[in-house]
Formats: C-alpha cells, structure tokens, sequence
C-alpha cells in the first residue's frame, strides 16, 4: 500500500497522497520493531536485542502521527475549510516531532518514561476525540472517509493502550504474548486504509467525470465559436464582396460600348478576383461548418463543385461515388479543406495544363481507408517542373493531416490520396 499511494503521488502530484505513503512506512516499520518475536524470531528473554528494537519504536508512533496528520490537514484542505483547526494541527505536528526526539533520547540513555507517556497518551486522547469531532463540521468531499477512518484509529490507539497497560500490569507471562496487544490497532488502520481507497476512487472518478465535462464544455464553446465566425463571414464579409461584384458589373455593362477599355477590363478583373475570393470563402466556411463533418458530405461537395468547375469548358467530368459505410465517418474540419484543397489544385491543373477531354473522380473507402483518385487522359508531365509549386502544395497539406499522395503519369495524369479514417460512434 505505501508503493500504490507513492505511485498515486508520482501520478497525481497531491502531497496527500505522498504524506499517506510515509505514514505507511512508519506504521510499518512501527510493528516491525514493536512486534520483534514475530517478525524476527527473537527471543523474549533477550533484553539486549529487545532494547535496539525498541529504542525506535516510540519514537516512530509519533512520526506516523505526524504524517497522518499532514495527510488530514492536505487531503481535507483545512488551510481553506478550517482556517483554524490547521493552526492547531501545525502546533500539534510540533508536539508530535518534540515527543519523538525525547522518546529516542530517553531510549539512548535507557530513562524509564514508561508511566509518564501512558499519562500523557490518555490525557491527549479527549484532544484527538475533539478533532474528529471538529472534522465533522468541515463538510469536505469526501472528508467523511477520512473521518470515520481517523476515529476508528483514535479508538483503535486507545483499546491497544488499555490492553497494553494490562498485560504489563499483570504476569510475566501474559506480557511476553503482548503482540496480541496490538491486533486492535491494526484492524482500525486497515479499515483507516480501506476507507481512503474508497474516497480515492471516488476522487478519481469524479475528477475524470469533471475532466469529461471541461472537454465537453471546451468542444460546444468552439462549436459556437465556429458558428459565429461562419455567420460573420456569411453576412459581413460575404455580403461585401457580392456588393462589390455588382458594381463591378455595373460597371462592365456601363462601359459595354467599349469593352477594351481600362475601365471595362478593370471592372472584368475584380470580378474574376471578387468570384474567386467568394469561392475561398465559402470553403472556409464549409470546413468550419461541423454539420459538413461526414464523408458523404464531403464526396458530395467534391461532385458538385467538380460539375461547376468544368461546366463551361470542353473537358467531361464524372464522378464515382462508391457505396459509402452505413455507419457515420468523420473527417475533421482540417482534413475536409486540405482534401479538397488538393482536389481543387488538380482540377485547376487538368483544366489549364492536361489538355484532356476528360476528368474521372472516384471516392471510396478500402481498409478504414479513404481513397480519393483524380484521373485525367491528357498529355501528363511535359515537362519535369511543369507543376511543381501545385505538387509541393498539395504534399505540405497532405503532410499536415498525416494522408498519403501519389502521383503517376501515364497517358494522362492520376492523383491518388489516402487517409487513416475514423467512424462516429
């Protein structure tokens, strides 16, 4: 147990749980040397090695004491809850680390102490008494663990004390099985040691639950992050630039008469520039848009704007969906504008550099894998460097969605893109 909570320390970095090790050791080297018959096969007769043993016994009950209490004051946070009663268990822990060094001193020069720490443990008892019951009127999550777990080792201390007194009082021969003495104790620090567990696991849970509840909250607050950006876009942005569009081709119609002129051909360049800045808009929104979030979404925006693109051009384009899975898959935003991003650069490559009369699109899912093919039957690579900026592109965003692109060019061009896929559950 004092490796597991050191572990839950390493893991968690909550003092609490590192002062609980100690605690633990201490208790442990505690009955080792309490208890040196039973753990080391030592003879009840033999006061030398008895004397060794118990030279550090005393003075390791009051440094679990200690411990134990730094664990209370960490765990229920009684800097915060009871500002007060932590004063009191600071002065406390002093008390406790003053009896531990008199204890081993007395022990060093064999002072027999023996009657003047039973007076003292009873005396303090009703103290301990009165800080459990303080406890219970700090309502700490889940103080009430630690609580009773600490009253049961206060009463547990007590009864061993009793019947330590007895036996010493009595016969020779009921002291020298005084180890029984000490089963009292034990059993009050091992449910002690049971009911923390439980209050862990119950922290753990609970702060695991929190934890899902913050990523839920973060996730709906980019969601309406997304929807908010998507809506400036669409009104301010997106209604500018189509005012724009108008004047520019009022403009155009204004100077038909003369369509060679400076003001015809600059009023022709903004709206080319103005249709394509909308059309990069409204990618961006598209992939913002986490209602796009699904393949079939994405396969069909592909076909549609592949359709628009080649409308007014000689080059056929088809498109070749296959029977998708029935179960929902996702692509995320990123991946859904780098996808089609790089469709968009081979389009614009078939449609300026292929001189090709046909354009095939296939998508599909192999494997857990999206496939995304372009193919075109045109005259290929002319030259080495002929698409080189476009290629690099189009590589950098399949780097950045972590896909695969492959290119061969062979009686026209094929553009081939995989992606790792993931299903909605």
């Amino acid at each position: 147990m004092t490796l597991y909570f050191l572990i839950q320390f390493i893991i968690l970095q909550k003092k609490e749980y590192l002062f609980y090790s100690i605690y633990l050791l201490c208790l442990s080297l505690y009955y080792l040397v309490a208890l040196p018959d039973f753990f080391f096969d030592v003879a009840p007769n033999d006061s030398r090695a008895y004397y060794w043993y118990d030279m550090f016994k005393r003075p390791l009950q009051f440094c679990s004491s200690i411990f134990y209490s730094l664990f209370i004051m960490f765990f229920l946070r009684l800097h915060k809850t009871a500002p007060k009663l932590n004063r009191f268990l600071i002065g406390l822990l002093y008390f406790y680390l003053a009896n531990a060094i008199m204890c081993l001193l007395g022990n060093i020069f064999r002072v027999d102490y023996d009657q003047a720490y039973f007076v003292l443990s009873f005396l303090f008892f009703p103290v301990q008494v009165a800080i459990v019951l303080l406890l219970f009127r700090y309502k700490v999550p889940y103080g009430y663990y630690v609580i009773w777990g600490s009253t049961l080792v206060v009463f547990g201390s007590l009864f061993t004390l009793l019947l330590d007194v007895y036996l010493k009082s009595h016969s020779t021969r009921f002291y020298n099985q005084m180890d029984y003495s000490y089963i009292p104790v034990q059993i009050t620090i091992l449910a002690d040691i049971f009911l923390f567990s439980i209050a862990l696991q119950h922290k753990v849970a609970d702060n695991e639950k929190r934890l899902g509840q913050l990523a839920l909250q973060q996730q709906l607050a980019i969601h309406h992050e997304r929807e908010r950006i998507i809506t400036d876009l669409h009104d301010d942005i997106g209604g500018g630039l189509s005012s724009i569009r108008i004047m520019s081709d009022l403009l155009t119609n204004h100077e038909k008469n003369n369509p060679e002129s400076k003001a015809s051909l600059f009023a022709q360049k903004i709206s080319v520039t103005i249709k394509e800045i909308a059309q990069r808009m409204n990618t961006i929104i598209w992939s913002l848009n986490v209602e796009n979030d699904l393949l079939q979404n994405f396969s069909e925006y592909v076909r549609q704007y592949g359709v628009q693109y080649f409308e007014d051009s000689p080059i056929k384009f088809e498109c070749e969906i296959c029977d998708l899975p029935k179960e929902g898959i996702v692509l995320t935003g990123i991946q859904r504008k780098n996808l089609f991003l790089i469709a968009k650069e081979a389009f614009h490559n078939i449609l300026k550099h292929s001189n090709a009369s046909r354009a095939f699109v296939k998508i599909c899912v192999e494997n857990a894998m999206l496939k995304l093919q372009i193919i075109d039957n045109g005259v290929g690579f002319v030259e080495e460097n002929q698409f080189g900026n476009g290629l690099k592109n189009m590589q950098k965003r399949m780097n950045e969605i972590h896909g695969n692109l492959h290119i061969h060019s062979n009686q026209g061009i094929q553009v081939e893109v995989t992606l790792p896929l993931s299903k909605v559950h």
